[in-house]
């Protein structure tokens, strides 16, 4: 009996010692909480196309506003073959009607003259009723601003000349038109046979 006690404990031993050895447990890895930070992406403002955003001012503040007048001066009939010199007949009233460019000038109205001269040799009286229009521009030149418009005039005369022996009338109806152009200061002249404008701008 001893015997068989003891060669079964010497079985037990010996599988004791046959058996595996028991395996460690794996060991996570800690992950961290916070994850990496993503950069965000920002806008880069793109500037504006050439030609956009506010406007350049250009062109000439004196223009802007501007009025003013243009004296007419003629010599009627055969003034001039009598040594006159052209006489003026009245005043066309002119303004700028736009605040930007193109300038455009505008006026116009009535000329009523009725007058008698005495020269030496004799009278020379002169009825003249006309109207008149004016069209055109101011604009900024290489030298300064300047005035270009267009003088229409439609009306009628009577000129009455007497002179010692003689005694003549010269009625006259129609229309003419004239090209002006003036540097835009007093006094500026545009003149050609028998007319004469002179400029006179109203001070700002």
């Amino acid at each position: 009996m001893k015997k068989t006690v003891l060669a079964l404990g010497m079985a037990l031993i010996v599988l004791a010692a046959c058996q595996p050895s028991p395996s460690p447990m794996p060991t996570a890895t800690p992950t961290p909480l916070s994850p990496t930070p993503t950069a965000i992406p920002t806008s880069t403002p793109t500037p504006p196309p050439s030609g956009s955003g506010l406007p350049t001012p250009t062109g000439s503040a004196i223009c802007d506003g501007l009025d003013g007048e243009i004296e007419v001066r003629v010599l009627v009939g055969p003034a001039e073959v009598v040594g006159l010199e052209p006489f003026a007949v009245g005043n066309i009233p002119f303004a700028v009607t736009t605040g930007e460019e193109p300038y455009i000038v505008q006026g116009g109205g009535p000329i009523s003259y009725e007058d008698i001269m005495f020269p030496v040799w004799g009278s020379y009286e002169v009825t003249l009723n006309l109207e008149t229009t004016i069209a055109g521009e101011c604009t900024e030149g290489a030298s300064g601003e300047e005035l270009h418009m267009t003088l229409d005039m439609t009306g009628e005369q009577m000129l009455e000349v007497i002179a010692e022996g003689f005694h003549g009338e010269y009625p006259w109806a129609g229309e003419a038109s004239f090209d002006l152009s003036f540097p835009l200061v007093e006094g500026a002249t545009a003149q050609g046979e028998g007319w004469r404008f002179i400029l006179h701008p109203h001070s700002r």
